[in-house]
């Protein structure tokens, strides 16, 4: 092959104009035998790149009856082709640089070869030659080519330009990634059927997130994560594994999704938490027409594909989060600029409600409603909360009553955030008459779980509200709990009062400053030890963890 390349043997220049399959080389060269039988197929080409000579397996492209002796090699013989890397040219390169030039070439098939060209002299010609060898390599370089494909699709999929999707809504969100999902991933696998479902982990339920081509039926069907029943997408999101359904007539597992659907592959969409542990948050499904039509290179590249899928959704899940704080900070504002003034139209119809003597029967009702509405009202606001999806650290007071007496209004501020914080349904009352009536008129309904009461309060002492409560509500297992200011001098004094009349529980909190009636503050703690201890709640539950 070295006296073809280089010329020193005369008789592999010795070559005719007539067709590969009645060639006339001389026989007795070494070089020339060894290029008539090599595996890939041979061309010699002139500078004008008009084939010289070409081996048997040339003629493989070809139907028997065409010559390719002095036709054009781009342009009569391989006039499709496209150059794919690494040289788009390489046929001009290796003759005008002398270098040896390596190129892959796409035909119709798609069918890959990779050929090599080098520039040769030949004594019996003034300008050089060049040898082209050309060997099919679509076995081996169409995995290859789709996996790279695999991986740029997977790049482009997650390039969102934050300043546009702040302007999305979720939906245009779904639809923009809808859009170049199956874009992107319809150049390298062939189906009609797409769905992606995300689990619900408070529920495990697998809802629906973006199909396109499944039947309504399917496609608002009920799944869930689980072995039995479930179907190949409930399985595959309980076992963390791809599966291919090569038959979906014969397969137990399949649900159908389209009465043309044959075959499916389904994938995990598994992200990562801190400790590096996989999680399943949702699959992947494509179906085709066609009976085994995914192969195992197929199910690796969809699970390639879906770690930049859960990277895109990600992104989309972050932004979408973030919206979700400013939306939850909206709420809590507006209910800590309403919180107090419903409680105050509580608190005063609860107080007039025990002074008013003219037609009490009608006054009692009125003021019933009134503070039905008032606390109907709250209710609303608070589900505005609960309509949004939950923090990780979720209340352990979750719907427990809590009632605090106290003239000071920053205790009432602080009872509404920190007890609301942990769960709790917080109403305020800033006297002692009101309270009681409170209590009592919330007694029918189950009364409160907790009930917390300044020492001291405008109209009365809190040893004696504790013991006005106890013959209102005609009972003593009265969860209540005394808020003692710190370093008073008569704290102790009234909860020795009060505990000699059966109360447990006492608990600090800051004074407001001196001169003012209002700028006092809850003591968080120590709040929480007694809360727990009062509601029972275990250790692993306790707002302090």
């Amino acid at each position: 092959m070295s006296a073809l390349l280089h010329g020193t043997d005369r008789e592999a220049c010795s070559v005719t104009h007539e067709s590969t399959r009645n060639e006339s080389l001389p026989t007795d060269g070494f070089a020339t035998v060894v290029a008539t039988n090599l595996p890939q197929a041979v061309f010699v080409v002139d500078a004008e790149f008009r084939v010289i000579w070409g081996n048997r397996q040339a003629g493989q492209f070809f139907p028997r009856e065409i010559s390719i002796v002095g036709k054009h090699f781009y342009r009569e013989l391989f006039s499709d082709i496209q150059f794919i890397r690494p040289d788009y040219y390489p046929l001009t390169l290796a003759r005008d640089t002398g270098r040896p030039a390596r190129s892959v070439m796409r035909l119709e098939g798609p069918r890959f070869f990779e050929l090599f060209v080098a520039r040769a002299s030949c004594a019996q010609r003034a300008r050089s030659i060049l040898i082209v060898t050309v060997q099919e390599i679509t076995s081996t370089f169409l995995p290859l080519e789709r996996l790279r494909a695999i991986h740029e699709a997977g790049r482009r999929l997650t390039e969102f330009p934050a300043d546009l999707l702040i302007k999305f809504t979720p939906e245009e969100r779904k639809e923009l990634l809808k859009r170049r999902v199956l874009s992107y991933l319809k150049e390298v696998l062939h189906f009609d059927v797409f769905e992606i479902r995300l689990v619900q982990p408070q529920t495990k339920r697998l809802v629906p997130f973006i199909s396109d081509g499944m039947s309504r039926e399917a496609a608002e069907r009920e799944l869930s994560v689980g072995l039995e029943g479930q179907g190949i997408t409930g399985y595959v999101a309980a076992t963390g594994a791809s599966y291919i359904c090569e038959d979906t007539s014969s397969d137990a597992l399949y649900l159908k999704g389209t009465e043309e659907s044959r075959s499916s592959l389904t994938v995990p969409l598994i992200r990562y938490d801190a400790a590096f542990r996989p999680v399943i948050i949702g699959t992947v499904n494509i179906e085709n027409p066609h009976p085994r039509a995914f192969s195992h290179d197929d199910r690796l590249f969809l699970e390639i594909f879906c770690r930049d899928l859960v990277a895109a959704l990600n992104t989309l899940e972050l932004i979408e989060a973030e919206a979700d704080v400013a939306t939850r900070g909206l709420v809590e504002e507006i209910h800590g600029r309403i919180a107090l003034p419903v409680d105050k139209v509580v608190s005063k119809a609860a107080e007039a409600e025990a002074y008013l003597d003219v037609d009490p029967g009608k006054a009692r009702d009125l003021l019933k409603e009134i503070y039905r509405i008032a606390r109907d009202l709250r209710a609303e606001i608070r589900s505005f909360g609960s309509r949004l999806p939950p923090t990780e650290a979720s209340p352990v007071f979750q719907n427990r009553r809590v009632l605090v007496v106290d003239p000071d209004e920053s205790i009432q501020k602080d009872a509404h955030t920190y007890l609301e914080q942990w769960g709790f349904l917080v109403e305020t009352a800033s006297t002692g008459r009101a309270g009681l009536q409170m209590a009592a008129m919330t007694a029918g309904e189950g009364g409160y779980d907790v009930i917390l009461a300044a020492n001291r309060l405008p109209d009365m002492k809190g040893w004696e509200f504790f013991k006005s409560l106890k013959e209102a509500l005609k009972s003593d297992q009265i969860p209540y709990v005394m808020l003692v200011p710190i370093m008073m001098h008569d704290a102790d004094h009234n909860f020795v009062k009060a505990r000699e009349l059966g109360a447990q529980y006492q608990v600090g909190k800051r004074p407001p400053p001196p001169g003012q009636t209002s700028g006092g503050n809850l003591i968080v703690k120590p709040l929480v030890e007694v809360l727990n201890s009062i509601l029972g709640v275990t250790a692993g539950q306790s707002a302090n963890s």
